[in-house]
């Protein structure tokens, strides 16, 4: 696994700007041996084995395959470090790894890992690689933040983790495709307070559960999701604190809802819930209006904090609680262990 903590919600795309006056970073390539990158790697092992009760999948790592292992200095002290390897072989070519992202406790929040790995992709460009993948764990939100922030999408579980519950895997293309300009027209939204029973929202909640069956077929063909999308709605409309419904240009097109927090929910909190936009009135705004909506209703009702799950195969939804504030967080309430769930969280 990679192991990163950087605790800045900084959105600059300078990862230098966050650095604190006087740290004086310096980032070296050094070999693999090198004594200060083996002690962090250790010190790396040692903090997963606390944190998941056991050893790391790749504990027994070598230096095979390691194209590049980079060190950084603060004041001549080693204080992070990070390495690429070459997995061409498993990938494709032009494919590389990142492994053993790490920061040492006291150091911190200081962007030190952004610095880091932008000086591993910066050498996998020289290399000529298109991509880069990489794996951390469900129980490291700060690592996954980091990631998210720095462009990689959820991807499949690979190599030695699939099938690993607990781990999460992701990807960055290093040649960006060239954007694809939105000829979609603004339109109006507007959004209104529903029951869970309103029809217009008992049709976009089966909208949602048919575009899940095509994401996530092995779960939504599992036993117990037999019954389709009636008995799920019997069973999540339990708790429910709001519904809204969107319109674009007067046209029911999405959904969100706001279900009370139950059992180890982080105390103060509620759950958005059946977030859902139709594909015809993605890119308007819609989602972004529900959730504005939704938080409106959280802090009249004195809650203090949101919770979110959603899935790796939903790229565009990761990308939109980012943007709006929500940060990856531990699984909370009767999530996991699976290997499909991303969860969020965010201060109101």
């Amino acid at each position: 696994m990679t192991t990163t903590d950087d605790r800045s919600d900084s959105t600059s795309t300078n990862p230098v700007a966050v650095l604190r006056a006087g740290d004086a970073p310096t980032v070296h390539v050094v070999p693999w041996d090198d004594p200060a990158a083996a002690a962090l790697r250790t010190a790396q092992q040692a903090e997963l084995r606390d944190r998941y009760g056991d050893d790391d999948l790749g504990h027994e790592m070598t230096g095979d395959g390691i194209t590049a292992m980079v060190l950084l200095r603060v004041d001549g002290q080693p204080v992070a470090c990070g390495a690429i390897r070459d997995v061409a072989s498993e990938h494709g070519r032009g494919v590389g790894e990142v492994k053993r992202m790490y920061v040492l406790p006291q150091h911190r929040g200081r962007g030190y890992a952004r610095v880091v790995l932008d000086e591993l992709e910066r050498l996998a460009r020289e290399l000529g690689w298109r991509r880069l993948v990489l794996e951390t764990g469900v129980l490291q939100p700060e690592a996954i933040g980091l990631y998210l922030r720095a462009g990689y999408q959820s991807m499949e579980n690979f190599g030695a983790y699939t099938g690993v519950e607990e781990s999460r895997c992701f990807t960055k293309n290093l040649r960006a495709p060239a954007r694809e300009r939105s000829e979609r027209a603004a339109g109006v939204v507007t959004v209104e307070h529903v029951t869970w029973d309103d029809p217009m929202a008992r049709e976009l909640r089966r909208a949602m559960w048919d575009d899940n069956l095509s994401r996530y077929p092995e779960i939504f063909h599992a036993p117990e999701h037999a019954g389709g999308s009636e008995v799920d709605d019997q069973r999540q409309g339990v708790g429910i604190l709001a519904v809204v419904v969107a319109r674009l240009d007067g046209q029911p097109v999405g959904c969100a809802t706001l279900r009370e927090g139950r059992g180890d929910y982080p105390a103060g909190s509620a759950e958005v819930k059946k977030v859902y936009v139709a594909p015809s009135a993605r890119g308007a705004g819609v989602a972004r209006a529900l959730l504005a909506a939704l938080e409106e209703d959280a802090r009249r009702l004195g809650l203090t904090r949101l919770v979110l799950q959603t899935g790796i195969r939903q790229p565009e939804a990761v990308g939109l609680y980012g943007s709006i504030g929500y940060r990856p967080v531990v699984p909370f309430g009767g999530y996991g262990p699976d290997l499909y769930s991303l969860y969020f969280g965010k201060a109101l």
